[in-house]
């Protein structure tokens, strides 16, 4: 496509606008912005306050921008010249003739790390000052994000943000992300934040391909709507952390709200931008194996078995190797099914206009292959594929293109239009989620080591092989797993997305103190996915199975308010913002599921002999009042508050209409009192509520059939009988008073500038109560119900965030900026079903209500959220009555209240056998995934005029993960761990490696070896000598034993970003022109400081959900990756 042409259209339409409009006469303004130093500051924003007329300086610091005489003539113009890290700066001048004039302007700007001129959208359209907030709002640049080689915006905040946590799923191709902001305040909801993009809301759901947006494991990874975003078309962020800030949203903003605000047209010359990215990545950690042993049972060799507790290999990195007799062939089956992936991405954005009409123009294209090897690799690998067709070549990537348009037009002086659209298309290729059986890691990591995973088909049958069927007779086969090859070609979770988002905007400036302005978006996707797992794979006897679904998702939200300048009128420092809010939320998802499959490779619902249909639909009307006021008093004392009354269809019909109220205010003290070192001071305090609604329909009891497994809906056919179809009443009772969840939080900080703006420091402390939180409460079984949704539970959340902004060093040559930012929660579950934490500490534990969240994390009153409650050994400090002389004669006994050892909590009782003793239930661990702090150090040196260098650092300390992976590895003997075990051998005079007084002697020392987190081993057992052999493995280490011994500490530090860029400035490239030209090299994630032994602790095993969790998940990838700009 010839670019270079369409910026030819382009300017010749500008030409015909101008030549339209050519009865008028023009104001132009040029000059150019600097800093103190009188170095220019491209891309410096210069605009006529309070309309929306503006341009950007150039390379050199130049600007130039034509206004026809109807808009200013004979009015006050305010010209401001405005850049990131600087202070802005306004020219003030009246254009009285109406005639052709050219007007300079020239821009000094002062350093000013803190930002306290720039202006905020703080929610609704309205606009503020950063000096003058009373709340935590905190803005990342556009660079920040734009410079990001991934497709998730979610992705690219990492480290940009106090307070947001993010962790990514994994890295596959359009992989999906945990995101929260100031930890969790909600059992049943989201914890996401509101996402709006000029003024609109738009859908961020993660629905789980083959189950509802609820599903928890079994599923393919699915890509988060925030991967549609081209990053590339975003002008600001705002991120409203507390209720305070977030609650003029009303319901939809207990947990946050991002505000996206994206690129305009600008007045001037038409500008093109053309970029290219291209990258590779690879995985960043070969996962912990053991080869020494092979496939097997009790020392043997044993063909088809699970485990691998066979022989002891003769292997050169065993101690026992013998190279006089065969060496054994083991096989590194991460790394043999590993590659390079990589990623492409091209955009190309025009932009310009006059100061009656402005566009903006964009079209990209990303590409992700994730860095699994792909079928052609393979083939390279094995004799021959006897001209097999794999049902997919590639087995993870990512296909992203957009289109947007956006344009502003003055209808008359007091009229102007703004509308935006955008167009993706999205298609996704996934590896199955690797904690399901069906999944990759299962079998990558279980197989034992002395057994070939290729060929994945059985050369003489071409039925799926794998270490528990290597010589499969049958299609359907009889497997434990699936061999990791099949899993990546013949195994297809596809996903395709069409969506349309944008809005309309029309302002109505009615007098010079009252305007008008109403937003009309929309946010359209159709979603279409097909699961397929062919068969022979292992899932119900290997049968096969194929699911197809069909999901719409549309959203539209009306907007309407009146801005009042009452100063304009009344010389009151008073604005009001009115307004009135309609928001419609649609979703339709059907599904199509085929079992049994008839013909092999044939993958339509009709080759399957068993077809069943599931249909959920839901939609949701929310209305909304609320009024907004600011005032500013003396020019340093500045107050906010904001009223909004939500009505919504999720409420109760008994209590349809709720309000959310939030205040604040903040002083700038240094108005008052200014140290010499003191450049600004303001203290700042806020007071909010904000909401989460309930789910669509969970007033209602309704009917369901039992012959679906089906988690969260109300209706569903399916039970027939003579043919006619059955229901019966579903297990929840209905709750007319259901109210939305409440969040009400308190936030108390201050900002100071010190050194002439150079240092920049901002702190905040919050404490936010979650009331009304939504559940399902256990109900008496006379209702006919076992459950009813409801309001019954109160979590806690406090913490401190702080940033520091440091300009080091601030040359002509050399520049140096650095900034540091941390936040820490707490977070507690004070109560639920009218039990507090206290009363749970003296009831019996049976009675004190408990949720799972997930596999292990549960809430209860008294704990932090998502604490995991997992079976262990008899640990001190629980409270545990067992069996502690294995004396079955003897009563049990409450092993704390034995004297003779002086414990300390999750110590280990270990009996006289010099094993711990496994308890029958579930425990509190004391653990959970949530970090203690998190934080990021980034640095950035800027080398002349021409060079920039950048360091980013993202930090995450304290918190846990449950590596269940451990457990399940350790009971198949393939963890790396494992090669310490004891053999069988070991004492055999018979084997090849046997050494009386050394061999002897291998495998053997006492349990408290194998207990981690410093926990000590008590008991009359605990310096009895045990061999470390397969049965101890199995029944005290495996996976329905102890968990609490694999739980590991979750801290990180990852070098998330280290990047160079180069401007090369106006460079003559012949029939391109002379455009401004840069490039930039960088690398993510190449390294990473943790003690965690897994993957990678930044893991995910719920996608969008919860993190902390690790059964079989996914690896993480490091990137590297090389970009060209071309500026016109």
């Amino acid at each position: 496509m010839n670019y270079f042409n369409f910026k030819e259209f382009l300017k010749r339409l500008l030409i015909m606008l101008l030549l339209i409009q050519g009865a008028y006469s023009s104001l132009i303004l040029s000059g150019k912005v600097l800093d103190k130093k009188e170095n220019p500051l491209p891309g410096a924003n210069v605009t006529i306050v309070n309309t929306n007329l503006g341009t950007a300086s150039g390379i050199d610091g130049s600007y130039q921008l034509e206004v026809l005489d109807f808009a200013v003539l004979n009015k006050p113009i305010k010209l401001k010249a405005s850049y990131i890290g600087y202070e802005s700066e306004i020219k003030n001048y009246i254009y009285s003739e109406a005639i052709n004039e050219v007007k300079d302007f020239n821009f000094n700007l002062a350093t000013d790390v803190m930002n306290l001129e720039t202006v905020v959208v703080t929610g609704l359209g309205v606009e503020q000052e950063t000096k003058k907030l009373g709340v935590s709002i905190e803005s990342v640049s556009k660079e920040r994000v734009e410079d990001s080689p991934e497709v998730s915006l979610v992705s690219a905040l990492r480290g940009n943000v106090s307070g947001l946590e993010v962790r990514k799923t994994s890295g596959d191709a359009g992989t999906n992300a945990f995101f929260r902001i100031r930890g969790t305040g909600t059992i049943s909801g989201g914890h996401e934040p509101l996402v709006v993009v000029d003024g609109s809301p738009v859908s961020t759901r993660t629905l789980d391909s083959g189950g509802r947006e609820t599903s928890e494991r079994g599923h393919p990874e699915s890509s988060s709507r925030l991967a549609d975003i081209n990053m590339n078309d975003i002008e600001s962020i705002e991120v409203l952390k507390g209720a305070a800030a977030s609650a003029i949203y009303g319901s939809r903003a207990s947990n946050g709200v991002i505000l996206i605000t994206t690129k305009s047209g600008t007045t001037g010359k038409t500008k093109i931008t053309y970029k290219s990215n291209y990258g590779i990545s690879g995985m960043n950690k070969i996962y912990p194996l053991q080869q020494k042993f092979g496939q097997g049972d009790a020392g043997d060799f044993e063909a088809g078995r699970s485990y691998s507790w066979g022989k002891a290999l003769n292997v050169k990195q065993a101690k026992w190797f013998n190279p006089n007799i065969e060496e054994d062939v083991v096989y590194d089956h991460v790394e043999d099914i590993s590659e390079i992936g990589n990623n492409f991405e091209q955009s190309i954005s025009a932009y310009g206009g006059n100061d009656r009409t402005t566009f903006y123009f964009s079209m990209s294209q990303n590409y992700e292959r994730a860095h699994w090897q792909t079928f052609n690799q393979y083939k390279q690998t094995v004799t021959s594929v006897f001209g097999h067709e794999p049902t997919r070549i590639v087995p993870s990537d990512f296909t992203r293109q957009t289109f947007r348009l956006k344009g502003s037009h003055f209808l008359t002086k007091k009229v102007s239009l703004t509308g935006s659209m955008s167009y993706v298309n999205v298609f996704g290729n996934q590896v199955i989620r690797a904690h399901s059986t069906d999944g990759l890691a299962k079998g990558l990591l279980s197989t034992p080591p002395d057994f070939n995973l290729r060929p994945y088909l059985d050369p003489n049958t071409q039925f799926h092989r794998t270490s528990t069927d290597p010589y499969p007779e049958t299609r359907d086969g009889d497997h434990r797993w699936n061999n990791p090859f099949w899993v990546l070609y013949e195994l297809s979770q596809t996903q395709s997305v069409e969506r349309v988002y944008g809005n309309i905007k029309l302002r109505y400036d009615i007098n010079n103190w009252i305007d008008l302005n109403y937003v009309l978006g929309t946010d359209f996707s159709l979603d279409e996915r097909n699961d397929i797992m062919p068969s022979g794979t292992y899932r119900s006897g290997g049968i096969g199975r194929y699911i197809h679904e069909d999901i719409l998702d549309q959203e539209w939200d009306s907007n309407l308010n009146f801005n009042f300048n009452i100063k304009e009128r009344f010389n009151l420092p008073i604005q009001l913002v009115m307004g009135h809010n309609l928001n419609s939320r649609a979703l339709s998802r059907f599904e199509t599921t085929g079992e049994d499959q008839v013909l092999p490779y044939y993958y339509q619902i009709e080759n399957y002999s068993s077809v069943t249909a599931d249909q959920y639909l839901s939609l949701i009307h929310l209305e909304s009042y609320f009024v907004q006021g600011t005032m500013d008093l003396f020019d340093q004392l500045y107050f906010t508050s904001a009223l909004r009354n939500d009505g919504s269809s999720t409420f109760g019909p008994a209590d349809r209409r709720h309000n959310f109220f939030k205040f604040s205010t903040a002083w700038e003290f240094s108005k008052l009192y200014k140290p010499s070192l003191l450049s600004f001071g303001k203290l700042r305090l806020a007071y909010g509520q904000a909401g989460e609604e309930p789910r669509a329909y969970s007033i209602f009891s309704g009917y369901t059939s039992p012959s679906l497994f089906s988690v969260g809906e109300k209706v569903s056919l399916g039970l027939t009988y003579n043919g006619v179809t059955g229901y019966r009443s579903d297990d929840e009772v209905s709750n007319f008073r259901i109210r939305p969840e409440r969040r009400n939080e308190y936030e108390v900080g201050t900002d100071i500038s010190l050194f002439d703006g150079m240092l920049g420091l901002n702190a905040t402390l919050y404490k936010a109560i979650s009331n009304d939180i939504i559940y399902d409460v256990d109900v008496i079984p006379s209702t006919g119900a076992d459950e009813m949704t409801a309001n019954g539970a109160s979590i806690q959340n406090k913490g401190l965030e702080f940033n520091v902004n440091y300009k080091v060093v601030d040359k002509n040559n050399f520049k140096w900026n650095s900034k540091f930012i941390y936040a820490a929660n707490k977070n507690t579950v004070l109560e639920m079903n009218g039990i507090t934490g206290e009363m749970a500490k003296t009831m019996n534990p049976s009675l004190v209500p408990s949720r799972g969240i997930a596999k292990f994390s549960e809430v209860s009153p008294g704990h932090e959220y998502a604490e995991f409650k997992v079976l262990s050994w008899t640990r001190f400090g629980h409270g545990l009555v067992v069996d502690h002389d294995l004396d079955i004669n003897t009563p049990d006994v409450n092993i704390d209240s034995l004297s003779s050892y002086d414990w300390e909590k999750n110590d280990v009782y270990i009996a006289k056998n010099g094993l711990p003793i496994m308890y029958s239930e579930k425990i509190w661990s004391g653990y959970a995934p949530n970090p203690d702090w998190t934080g990021s150090f980034y640095n950035e040196w800027n080398i002349g005029k021409k060079i920039q260098v950048s360091c980013l650092l993202d930090i995450s300390m304290g918190g846990h993960i449950a590596n269940y992976t451990k457990n399940s590895l350790y009971e198949w003997g393939t963890h790396g761990d494992t090669d310490k075990r004891y053999h069988p051998d070991f004492d055999n005079p018979e084997w090849f490696g046997y050494e009386e007084g050394v061999s002897t002697e291998w495998g053997k020392g006492t349990f408290e070896k194998l207990i981690n987190h410093g926990h000590r081993a008590l008991g009359p057992g605990q310096d009895t000598i045990i061999a470390y052999s397969q049965n101890m493995y199995e029944n005290y280490m495996g996976r329905n034993t102890d968990v609490i011994n694999n739980i590991e500490d979750a801290s990180y530090m990852k070098l998330r970003e280290i990047a160079v860029s180069y401007s090369l400035g106006r460079s003559n490239l012949q029939f391109l022109g002379e455009p401004l030209l840069s490039f930039r090299l960088s690398a993510q994630d190449l390294i990473t400081w943790t003690n965690y032994s897994g993957w990678d602790p930044e893991t995910n095993m719920y996608q969008d959900r919860i993190s902390g969790e690790d059964y079989f998940n996914q690896p993480q990838t490091w990137r590297i990756n090389f970009g060209v700009q071309l500026e016109w």
